[in-house]
């Protein structure tokens, strides 16, 4: 990368065991996106950084790059995705990390990249179209969304953790938030309720009314995007909630060495 690049950038391989990840994710781009990705040549970067809740930056770290585009999910993490198209050697994606992000699992990093650049494929093949439409005004329980598919994928995905999220004051609860710099925290009569701003027209909302828990999708984001990707992001979000509210409140159980 050249000097007028000011940014200090990893990749998975610098994440602890993260060889593997990023061959996964190379694989990816590669292969199975490789033809939707030519796509994204046709796209406004801004437009298209608009619907990721997102930024263009202005600097480019070589000729052939043609847009950079940051995503900050929430503090420490950020992503980077570099778009390259070279005449004589096509479309290339790639994905970096703000140092920082280092503090974050191996599989969380990943999977947010997995997310992001399968939305991305989407939009070069037109699945969708770039818009600053916002999320919807009413909220739809993920017992609705995986309804569409037949299928229990919360229980499985969620499970261990919705029995943590319960252990969560209110007043963890809120600190675990304003450290993550996303989203908000509001108390509740019986708890409280926490929302995300995930992307320009989805949004996450994780509600903690005992004996209640409740995870939904703002109504227009929960019909636009598949399960599996709201499950992900839910799996996402949920899973810095906990390591943050470990850090305010270590007698809360442990999940894992990350948590």
């Amino acid at each position: 990368m050249t000097k007028d690049f000011p940014y200090d950038l990893v990749t998975l391989r610098d994440f602890d065991t993260g060889w593997g990840w990023d061959a996964q994710l190379r694989g990816l781009i590669r292969k199975k996106y490789r033809q939707d990705l030519e796509g994204l040549s046709h796209l406004n970067p801004s437009s298209l950084a608009q619907s990721l809740r997102a930024e263009v930056l202005p600097e480019q770290p070589y000729a052939s790059v043609q847009w950079v585009i940051r995503i900050c999910p929430f503090r420490p993490l950020e992503l980077y995705f570099l778009y390259d198209h070279d005449p004589e050697f096509g479309t290339d994606l790639r994905v970096f990390y703000a140092r920082k992000s280092l503090a974050v699992p191996t599989e969380d990093a990943y999977v947010f990249a997995w997310d992001f650049l399968g939305l991305l494929a989407r939009y070069g093949r037109g699945t969708y179209v770039p818009d600053s439409a916002d999320p919807g005004s009413s909220w739809v329980p993920f017992e609705a969304v995986e309804a569409r598919v037949g299928a229990s994928l919360k229980d499985f995905a969620l499970g261990p953790r919705l029995e943590v999220v319960p252990l969560i004051s209110t007043a963890v609860a809120a600190v675990a938030m304003l450290r993550l710099d996303s989203g908000t925290c509001v108390e509740m009569p019986r708890g409280w309720v926490a929302t995300w701003p995930v992307l320009q027209d989805l949004s996450l909302r994780l509600r903690v009314e005992l004996p209640d828990i409740q995870v939904a999708f703002d109504d227009r984001g929960a019909i636009k995007y598949p399960p599996e990707f709201l499950l992900s992001f839910a799996w996402l979000y949920i899973n810095a909630l906990i390591r943050q509210a470990r850090q305010v409140e270590p007698s809360l159980p442990r999940l894992s060495r990350y948590f």
